[in-house]
Order: C-alpha cells, then structure tokens, then sequence
C-alpha cells in the first residue's frame, strides 16, 4: 500500500508552527479510518517524529506534504519533504538525551514504517498502524 490507493493528502508549511495542524489532520484521518482510541493516539506520537524529522532533516523544504491512505483495519501516512540527500537513519540511543528518538519512537508504535525515494527527487517517510 506505499505510494498506492486513493488517498487524503494535505501540504504544509514547513514550520514548526505546522506541527499541530499535521497532528490533528492525522489524528483526523486515522479515526475517519475507524481506528480505535489508541490506534488515533499512536498516530498523533509517530506523526509528531515524522513531522519533526523532515523539519530538522530537510533544511531548504518550503512544504511537507502529509498522505493518508485507510484500507480495512489499517491506516499508512506518508510524510514527504523535498531532502533526498538527508536519508533516514536510526542513531543510537542516547539515554537520556534529547534527539535521536525518532526513529525508535516509529519503531515500537507502528505496525510498520519505511522510506523510499519520491517522485520529485525528495523522500516519503511512510508508517502503517494496524489494528
């Protein structure tokens, strides 16, 4: 399912001040999806790293456009920016510390994440939540 079926999407400013809007757009789109409570919980914490991360990572990006894609049981968000170069990796923990979470974060909420090269020479973050 990423990159394929109908979907929402939603572009938006590269900003910090963007990073409630994506959330509750998520959020949004995760319940419309019929997602349980805590499903819509776990998408608010992996859309905040997600955002995040191409905020920090993608230096230059005007706009980060949000993809969600429901199908039965299941929700993906793709999170693409414009950094092709600045590809996602996990770093190790830092007990602690702040930064370098992110990824971990992805990790232990999600059913599934990954990222692939998009169509415009940046990158889609994508992340699926099944229940």
């Amino acid at each position: 399912m990423h990159g394929t079926g109908r979907g929402e999407e939603r572009a938006f400013p590269s900003s910090a001040s963007s990073l409630s809007r994506a959330r509750t757009w998520s959020m949004d789109r995760a319940a419309d999806a019929g997602a349980p409570g805590e499903v819509v919980d776990a998408v608010q914490l992996a859309m905040s790293e997600a955002f995040t991360n191409a905020l920090r990572h993608a230096p230059g990006t005007k706009t980060i456009t949000i993809r969600a894609v429901g199908a039965r049981r299941e929700v993906t968000f793709e999170v693409g920016d414009a950094a092709a170069a600045v590809l996602p990796r996990r770093r190790a923990g830092r007990e602690g510390l702040p930064g370098g979470h992110g990824l971990h974060i992805l990790d232990a909420v999600t059913s599934a994440w990954g990222w692939r090269p998009a169509p415009d020479g940046g990158k889609v973050v994508w992340f699926t939540l099944r229940w």
